[in-house]
C-alpha cells in the first residue's frame, strides 16, 4: 500500500498535492435524465496513472454546467476514484489562521508521559502495528479527564486514525475520520493543517474499500463483529454504526440511513450523554441524512425523515 504519509492511495504523492479530496456523486442519487459526465483526458501521470478531465453536469447528455476538473483513475468499467484539481496552491489567508481554543492538557500533570511519544517514535519508524497501542493507551488517558472535542484529545484521536488507515483496518479508520473531521474543523478550522489530514484520511480509506455499498459492507461486518463483544452503546460501536449510516445515505437508502442515525444518536445519547461532543457529532449527521431525504428520497423517505425530526427536535431544511 502506498505510504499514507505521502500520496492518498491510489495517488501519487506529486498528483495528491496538486488536488483534494473528493467524493464522486453517486449515480444511484441522479434524477432521471439528469446526471455528470466527464470529458477530456489529458496530463496523464506516468506514476499513477491519474488523467485530469472536466466534469459536466448534464442534461439527456448535453453538458449545461461545468463542476470542476478531477484526477481521475479509472477503476474498472464505468467505476473509477478521482480528486479535485488544484488550479494553483491553496494558501491559507493570515486572517484565516486562528489559534486553537486553549487546552486543558496543561492542567493535568498527569498525562505528561513517555507513552505518546514512543508512539511518535513507532510512527515515525513505520512501525504502525507497534505505534496502535501506545497511542490508544494514551488517548484513552486523555479521554478521562479531557473533553472529547479538546484540541489535545483531538491530535491523539487523529493519530489513532491514522494508524489504523495504515494498518489496513479501513472499517474502523473511516469510523474515527468521520467523527473527527467535524470536530477538527469546528475546533481548528477547516483549513488547518490537522484537518486536512483527517479529510485526505477518510477519503483515503473510502478509496481502499470502493465505493459506499463496498464500505456498508465492511461497516456492517465490523459493527455486527463489536455489538456482540462490546454492546451497542460502546464509543466504537457508535462511530462504526455512525458511518455505517452516513454510508447507507451515500449508496441511496436514504430512509435506511435515517433509521440507522437514528439508532446511533439514541444510543449515544443513553451510553455518552445528551452534550458529549460525539453525541452531538451524531445528531449533525442525522440531520444531514433527514435533509437529503428530503431532498431526494421518495415518499417513504421523506416520511421517516419526518417523524425522525419530530422524535429528535431536528429543524426541517430551510428553503
Amino acid at each position: 500500500m502506498t505510504d499514507v504519509r505521502g500520496g492518498v492511495y491510489p495517488f501519487c504523492r506529486a498528483c495528491t498535492t496538486t488536488s483534494t479530496a473528493w467524493r464522486a456523486p453517486d449515480s444511484i442519487t441522479r434524477l432521471s435524465g439528469i446526471g455528470n459526465r466527464f470529458y477530456g483526458h489529458v496530463d496523464v501521470c506516468p506514476d499513477c496513472g491519474s488523467s485530469v478531465r472536466t466534469l459536466y453536469s448534464t442534461f439527456l447528455l448535453i453538458p449545461v454546467a461545468r463542476r470542476g476538473r478531477f484526477r481521475i483513475i479509472k477503476t474498472g468499467g464505468r467505476s473509477y476514484v478521482g480528486r479535485r484539481l488544484l488550479d494553483r496552491p491553496a494558501a491559507v489567508p493570515a486572517s484565516l489562521s486562528q489559534e486553537p481554543p486553549a487546552s486543558e492538557f496543561k492542567d493535568h500533570p498527569e498525562l505528561v508521559d513517555a507513552t505518546y511519544e514512543q508512539a511518535e517514535a513507532h510512527w515515525a519508524a513505520r512501525d504502525s502495528a507497534g505505534a496502535l497501542p501506545l497511542y490508544e493507551t494514551s488517548l484513552a488517558a486523555c479521554e478521562k479527564v479531557l473533553k472529547a472535542d479538546d484540541p489535545a484529545t483531538l491530535q491523539v484521536r487523529l493519530r489513532v486514525a491514522q494508524v489504523l488507515l495504515a494498518t489496513g483496518d479501513y472499517a474502523s479508520a473511516i469510523g474515527w475520520f468521520e467523527l473527527i473531521t467535524p470536530q477538527l474543523i469546528r475546533v481548528f478550522g477547516s483549513g488547518h493543517d490537522l484537518t486536512r489530514i483527517a479529510v485526505e484520511g477518510e477519503t483515503g480509506a473510502q478509496l481502499m474499500v470502493g465505493g459506499p455499498r463496498a464500505e456498508m459492507k465492511v461497516l456492517t461486518e465490523l459493527l455486527d463483529q463489536d455489538e456482540k463483544t462490546l454492546g451497542g452503546q460502546h464509543p466504537k460501536v457508535l462511530r462504526t454504526r455512525a458511518a455505517l449510516g452516513r454510508a447507507t445515505m451515500f449508496a441511496g437508502q436514504l430512509g435506511a440511513g435515517v433509521q440507522v442515525l437514528e439508532l446511533t444518536l439514541a444510543d449515544g445519547i443513553e451510553g455518552l450523554g445528551a452534550d458529549h461532543p460525539d453525541t452531538e457529532i451524531f445528531r449533525g449527521m442525522l440531520l444531514e441524512a433527514c435533509d437529503a431525504a428530503d431532498n431526494h428520497g421518495k415518499k417513504k423517505d421523506r416520511e421517516l425523515s419526518a417523524a425522525a425530526r419530530d422524535r429528535w427536535t431536528l429543524a426541517p431544511k430551510a428553503d
